[in-house]
Formats: C-alpha cells, sequence, structure tokens
C-alpha cells in the first residue's frame, strides 16, 4: 500500500476480527468447571496486556530496522496463524447446538437479552464506566509523561510505563481469578475497583515519573481484574439460553467507551486549561461509579456470584 485512500479501504476492514472475545468467552464458559471459570476467564484476559506490553516495544524495534510495511508483513503471517491454530487445533463439541436464523435475528436477540437481564444491563453499565475511567486520561499519557519527566527519550519512557502497566496486569489478573474463585467474583470485582480509584488518584497527585510508573502499573492490576470479574460474573449468572448470546456482545462498552471517553476527555481538557491532572481524578471518581451497578445487581438476588459456593459446585462435577 502506497496511497492514503488505499489505507482507508483496508484498515477498517480489519475490524472485522472483532466480536470474537464474546465467542472465546462463551467457549470457556462451556468448557470450563465452575470452580476455575474466574481463573481461566482471567487467564484468558492477560493476553491483551501483554500483548500491548510487548507489541509495541517489538514492533518499533521492527519499524525502525526493516521499516513499516514490513511490520504489517509480519503482522500478516501472525495473524495466518492465528487462523491455522483455529483450524486445526480447535475442535467444537459434538453437541454444540446449531441454528438456522438469520444473523440480523441472532443481532436483534443478543440485543434484546443484555437490555431485558438485570444483570447483563448491570455488568455492561459497570464494564462502561470503567472502561470510561480509563480513556478518559489515556490519549493524554505520553503528554503528561512529558510533564513529568520531560522530552529527553519521552518515546522509551513512554514505552516502559506501557509495558510496566501490561506486564503488572499479566501478571495480577490471573491471580484475581483464583482469588475470585476463592471468595467470591463480586468481592474481587469491588477491590479492582477500589484499587483502580485509588491508583488514579494517587496519580493525579503524583510530581515524579517514578511514582506514577508504579502506580500506573498497580492499576492496571485493578483494571484487569475488575474487568476479567464482571465477564465472570455474566458467564456464571446468566441463564445458558441467553449467555452465549450476551457474551457475544461483551466489548461493546469498549467501543461505546472509546468514542465517548476521547471526545469527553478534549472537553474536559480543554476546560482545565490544558491541565491534565485533574483528569486522573476525574477518571477516579468515575471508576468508583462502576460499583454501583454491579453491586445493585448482587443485591437483588443475582446468583452470580461465585467463590462461596465453588466448593459446592466443585463436589457436584
Amino acid at each position: 500500500t502506497h496511497e492514503v485512500w488505499q489505507l482507508f479501504v483496508l484498515v477498517p476492514l480489519v475490524g472485522l476480527v472483532l466480536g470474537n472475545t464474546g465467542v472465546m468467552l462463551a467457549e470457556i464458559t462451556d468448557r470450563t468447571p465452575r470452580h476455575r471459570l474466574g481463573f481461566a476467564i482471567s487467564l484468558v484476559g492477560t493476553a491483551g496486556p501483554l500483548g500491548f506490553a510487548v507489541g509495541p516495544a517489538f514492533g518499533g524495534f521492527l519499524a525502525d530496522r526493516y521499516g513499516v510495511q514490513s511490520l504489517f508483513l509480519i503482522d500478516a503471517v501472525l495473524t495466518a496463524g492465528v487462523v491455522a491454530l483455529l483450524v486445526f487445533g480447535y475442535h467444537e463439541r459434538a453437541d454444540r447446538q446449531r441454528t438456522s436464523q438469520r444473523v440480523l435475528t441472532l443481532v436483534r436477540r443478543s440485543l434484546v437479552a443484555v437490555v431485558r437481564h438485570p444483570l447483563a444491563r448491570a455488568v455492561f453499565l459497570a464494564y462502561f464506566l470503567l472502561l470510561l475511567a480509563q480513556r478518559l486520561p489515556l490519549p493524554f499519557i505520553a503528554l503528561w509523561v512529558e510533564q513529568l519527566n520531560g522530552p529527553v527519550g519521552l518515546a522509551t519512557v513512554v514505552g516502559l510505563v506501557a509495558g510496566g502497566y501490561g506486564l503488572a496486569s499479566a501478571i495480577g489478573s490471573p491471580l484475581g481469578g483464583l482469588l475470585g474463585d476463592r471468595v467470591g467474583y463480586r468481592r474481587v470485582f469491588v477491590s479492582g475497583v477500589l484499587l483502580v480509584a485509588a491508583c488514579l488518584g494517587l496519580i493525579a497527585v503524583s510530581s515524579g515519573l517514578l511514582p506514577f510508573a508504579i502506580a500506573y502499573a498497580a492499576y492496571g492490576v485493578g483494571f484487569a481484574t475488575a474487568g476479567s470479574m464482571l465477564f465472570t460474573l455474566l458467564a456464571t449468572g446468566l441463564p445458558p439460553e441467553i449467555r452465549s448470546p450476551v457474551l457475544n456482545l461483551a466489548l461493546v462498552p469498549l467501543y461505546v467507551s472509546g468514542v465517548i471517553g476521547s471526545l469527553l476527555a478534549t472537553v474536559l481538557l480543554a476546560g482545565t486549561g490544558g491541565d491534565i491532572r485533574p483528569l486522573w481524578a476525574i477518571a477516579a471518581f468515575v471508576a468508583l461509579l462502576a460499583i454501583v451497578p454491579a453491586v445493585l445487581a448482587m443485591g437483588r438476588g443475582s446468583s452470580a456470584d461465585g467463590g462461596e459456593r465453588s466448593s459446592t459446585d466443585q463436589g457436584t462435577r
């Protein structure tokens, strides 16, 4: 590709890969023992943070050494490898039910399931608020690092900070999943959100690069853990007949928050005169709001929470 219009046509096609997360969550839920589900979903959830940690560093090296076009070629080869793994290494269960309904009918069914089921509504709202808190300061990370550390080696420092976030998330999320299987997903979710809010608040008052990097890495642990627990609450609390349709839409809050968060962050930054610090404090408050819908849903008698019943579930398998 050598023309801008070609990129304009090709890049949106990459979006066709979206939607597979819900399929993976549904499949994991069907195949994983209930008492290990939190750990399984959290373990899969480490792929994103780990990729975001390793990818930019590795990709930057390749782009500097061989050019951006070679990077796209390598991406294509890796994607083909993923397809090969799915074709030859993954086998669906023979007893899986099939449907002859049209795609648009299935999409409408999924949307109706999300709107009508109180747990689905609560989890989607909580996940949206959690992601919105992330999106508010995210576009200005490089500017924030520059304010704290100056312009020298800015790209390298930003990469190291992002790498620390990703690695901490990849390590902390499975541990949170194990804890959720033992003490309950709701408790671990609330703890994760509180960690997120505390770290965002600390970043808002930090004045040095090292405190920021440590708080940002800890924030990654809280964010990854809370997100994984929300997915687990969905997987364990929804009736089997609507579980897969709802999980297929699990990342809709991500796309919506990405648009709203970026626009809102720009407006807020203009209102603060270019000062990024208040964005961190606002993000901490928004993150705390994510606790409300999830806790209210659990308080209405939902059976989604695990932990306390894990030993019973284990004994019945």
